[in-house]
C-alpha cells in the first residue's frame, strides 16, 4: 500500500479526519446528556458543570486542531508538503496546543486531578514539537524554492 498520495494511507487518514470533524461537534452538542450517562453526575452536582466546561472547551480546540491536521494531510496528498501553507498550519496547531495546555494548567487548580497535569505536560510537548517541525518545514520550503529557481 502506498503511504502518500490520493490512493495512499495519507488519503485514508485525511478522510478519517473529515469524519472526526463531523463527529466532534455532535459529541460536544450532546455533552449535557452524555456527562450524566458516563459519570452518573446530575446537572446540580458542582462537578457536572466542571466536566461540561472542560469537555466543551476541549472539543472546540480539538475541532480547530483537526481542521489544521486535515489541511496538512491535504497538502501531502496534492504534493505540496513543503509549502508556506503547511508551515502556517503547523504553527497554528502549535499555538492551539499551547492554548489548550494553558487551559489544562488552569483546570489543575479547579479540578485538582493528576490527569490535568499530565495533559498539560503532553500538550506543551506537542505544541513545542510542532513549532520545531514547522521551522524544519520552513527551511525545507526555502531549499525547495532555491532548487526550483536554479532549474
Amino acid at each position: 500500500m502506498k503511504l502518500i498520495g490520493k490512493n495512499g494511507l495519507s488519503r485514508v487518514i485525511e478522510v478519517c479526519l473529515i469524519a472526526l470533524l463531523v463527529l466532534v461537534p455532535i459529541l460536544v452538542a450532546t455533552l449535557p446528556w452524555t456527562i450524566t450517562w458516563i459519570t452518573e453526575r446530575i446537572p446540580t452536582d458542582p462537578y457536572y458543570i466542571r466536566y461540561l466546561v472542560i469537555l466543551a472547551y476541549s472539543g472546540v480546540m480539538a475541532e480547530l486542531i483537526l481542521w489544521q491536521a486535515r489541511g496538512i494531510l491535504h497538502n501531502v496528498n496534492v504534493a505540496k508538503v513543503f509549502s508556506a501553507n503547511t508551515v502556517r498550519r503547523m504553527r497554528t496547531m502549535a499555538i492551539e496546543f499551547l492554548v489548550l495546555s494553558v487551559f489544562y494548567l488552569a483546570t489543575m487548580f479547579w479540578m485538582s486531578k493528576f490527569f490535568m497535569a499530565f495533559l498539560f505536560v503532553c500538550f506543551v510537548l506537542v505544541g513545542c514539537s510542532l513549532f520545531v517541525f514547522a521551522e524544519l518545514f520552513a527551511q525545507a520550503n526555502e531549499y525547495k524554492s532555491e532548487n526550483d529557481m536554479t532549474i
